[in-house]
């Protein structure tokens, strides 16, 4: 069976994948990890996906001084949710700065569980100017929803349960055309943190009930 939760990751067949500061229950967070994924420990230099889990800001600064995030490296911060229990001193949505001391930015969130959160960062030199243009896309993590080729849109799966729960939405967005649903699906993909894209998601499933044809309408 396919581990979702990895998919959403962008971690792919094949990848090496290295954890640090993994918590002890790592293998419930995580699932079934397939068998042509690689999960490795603290010690690996060579690696395709860096999952570094922090609970206190030093954690992550001492991580960040340590690993080397390439152009191809598929890395996420875990971090604990606001209402966790677990006891931390690390806010992402701001300590930015922080990132770009590394010369990295937040590129993408994903929600993990009832604890943890995730941001995907990446080196700022690879993060392009608009994003939004039909190669741009092709090349990145939205071409997985958007094929600019035969101009096809997969909802991603949080925006797609979102929507089919209210039918008015849903059927309007399904009479789009294609460039209003990719405008609707991009706004929500570019969002960098989890709050935000909860946000946009609310606001798209909102506007397709009031029959607005794109993001921006009001």
């Amino acid at each position: 069976m396919e581990n979702q939760l990895l998919k959403k990751l962008q971690i792919k067949t094949g990848f090496k994948v290295k954890v640090v500061n993994a918590p002890e229950n790592l293998p419930a967070i995580i699932g079934n990890i397939p068998a042509d994924i690689a999960i490795l420990f603290n010690t690996e230099t060579e690696f395709d996906g860096l999952l570094i889990f922090a609970i206190k800001k030093a954690e992550l600064l001492s991580a960040l001084k340590i690993e080397t995030i390439g152009i191809k490296t598929i890395c996420w911060i875990f971090y604990p949710k606001a209402k966790s229990k677990l006891a931390s001193d690390l806010n992402l949505m701001q300590n930015w700065e922080d990132l770009k001391n590394f010369n990295l930015t937040p590129c993408g969130s994903a929600a993990i569980d009832d604890t943890w959160t995730a941001l995907r960062i990446k080196p700022i030199s690879e993060l392009k100017r608009s994003g939004l243009g039909n190669t741009e896309i092709a090349k990145s993590d939205y071409g997985n929803y958007i094929d600019v080729a035969n101009k096809i849109i997969n909802l991603p799966e949080d925006l797609d349960i979102e929507i089919k729960k209210q039918p008015l939405a849903f059927n309007f967005y399904k009479g789009l055309s294609y460039s209003n649903r990719k405008e609707y699906v991009l706004w929500v993909l570019s969002a960098k943190q989890e709050k935000t894209r909860l946000g946009r998601i609310a606001k798209t499933v909102e506007k397709l009930s009031a029959g607005k044809k794109n993001p921006s309408e009001k």
